[in-house]
């Protein structure tokens, strides 16, 4: 069988370096017809009967007819007076067969008869030598790209643009790195990514409006997605780290947990270090359960009452509330995102401020405390986004900026506190 097999594979070698365009394993029949019994046989395992054999051969002419509507069996180029040029054809055609449909040519074959043909021609008339077969593969390579594909291999003219097509490389098997590798080392995920960033890079790089090709640009983007999925990226930031898993929470309507929670309130603090200070999210929940006794080396080396605003995250199981209190006129505010009001908690709040002035001998900070309910603020609209909102309000509150968002900007908010915890640093 292995010999059989080695004499085939060097009957097909002959036969694709001849003169002749042939038409997959068809094309070996007049070569090997009287072995194919054997061959058929030894595939198959078992004893064939004539009328088996008749069907079998029955199906390979009907294969091999459809087959010569795709491309005629005929002389790839004519006979030519010049050995040169004819060497070089000769050359062109072997590149091209190896190639087969694993590289884009874009030309039919009738295309690069025509082609080759009028590059003999020339050469017959040119008195000085030609000059190779890199005139061949560039006159090929100059062909225009709406030409037809290769339909030797029975492809159909592509109507839509292919990854190969873009400067991003979607399938990230490039020596060097496209767009998404770059998003996915810096990020660890597409989680960040937005149809607006690269319908920006393709206008940067063609000068042209890709919008009409969102379907095509969003499945590349799913296929790359799901072939990395497992990535070990982190972030590490003064005492804080997060893993794939805590930065997953910022995907879809995910909830947010402590530590993307943590990390980002540490974000705000350090963008304006002698005004705010934002409380660990777990402190409320310590309060509760260990009284005063248990916080109060929270802020051993931190004076609150120096301080402009404070930010005090509540989680209460199941959703993510902010009290804040303004030292300047002494007001602790609540904010939530579902309009709920949990008195208890400004309640604990007030009394730790009371206990922190008597401990840290401030007097001036023992009375005039007061507390409100703030309303007249963006509200959530489903059961999933209230930590975005909390961070978006320390945020705002922190830099003074005013509350412009609402439950639609929340998919955009999410890509980009992402971005921020990635890069250590608050946007605007």
């Amino acid at each position: 069988m292995k010999k059989q097999k080695k004499i085939l594979w060097r009957k097909g070698i002959h036969l694709a370096f001849s003169e002749k365009w042939n038409t997959g394993f068809g094309g070996f029949k007049k070569f090997c017809f009287h072995q194919h019994l054997c061959i058929l046989k030894a595939k198959l395992g078992r004893p064939i009967t004539w009328s088996r054999q008749v069907k079998h051969f029955q199906c390979r002419k009907k294969a091999l007819q459809i087959q010569k509507t795709w491309i005629q069996d005929a002389p790839f180029f004519a006979k030519t007076k010049s050995s040169v040029a004819a060497q070089n054809v000769s050359t062109l055609s072997s590149k091209v067969k190896r190639q087969d449909s694993k590289h884009f040519i874009s030309s039919s074959r009738t295309l690069l008869r025509l082609q080759a043909e009028r590059l003999l021609s020339s050469a017959k008339n040119s008195d000085h030598e030609y000059c190779g077969e890199k005139s061949v593969l560039k006159a090929v390579a100059d062909l225009p790209a709406s030409n037809v594909l290769g339909q030797a291999n029975g492809h159909r003219p592509r109507t839509e643009p292919q990854a190969s097509d873009f400067p991003m490389k979607f399938n990230g098997e490039s020596q060097s790195p496209g767009f998404l590798d770059e998003v996915m080392k810096k990020y660890g995920s597409l989680v960040p990514l937005s149809e607006k960033d690269v319908l920006g890079r393709l206008k940067d790089v063609f000068n042209e409006d890709f919008s009409n090709r969102k379907p095509f640009i969003n499945r590349e983007i799913t296929n790359y997605r799901a072939r990395h999925q497992k990535c070990n990226f982190r972030i590490f930031y003064n005492k804080h780290m997060l893993d794939m898993d805590d930065l997953a929470t910022l995907d879809g309507q995910n909830w947010l947990n402590d530590q993307v929670i943590n990390m980002y309130g540490e974000l705000i603090m350090d963008a304006v270090p002698d005004k705010v200070h934002f409380f660990n999210s777990f402190f409320h929940r310590q309060l509760v359960t260990k009284g005063y006794n248990g916080v109060k080396r929270w802020t051993k080396k931190v004076d609150l009452f120096k301080k402009s605003l404070l930010l005090i995250p509540i989680h209460l199981e199941v959703h993510w509330s902010l009290i804040t209190v303004t030292l300047s006129n002494r007001i602790i505010s609540f904010y939530d995102s579902q309009g709920i009001h949990f008195k208890f908690c400004v309640e604990n709040i007030r009394k730790y401020l009371l206990t922190e002035a008597r401990e840290k001998n401030r007097p001036e900070f023992l009375q005039g405390w007061q507390t409100a309910v703030t309303k007249c603020i963006p509200q959530q609209k489903n059961d999933s986004d209230c930590g975005v909102f909390v961070l978006q309000y320390c945020k705002c509150l922190a830099l003074e900026q005013p509350f412009q968002f609402s439950q639609e900007d929340m998919p955009r908010v999410r890509k980009r506190i992402y971005k921020e915890l990635c890069e250590c640093r608050l946007m605007d």
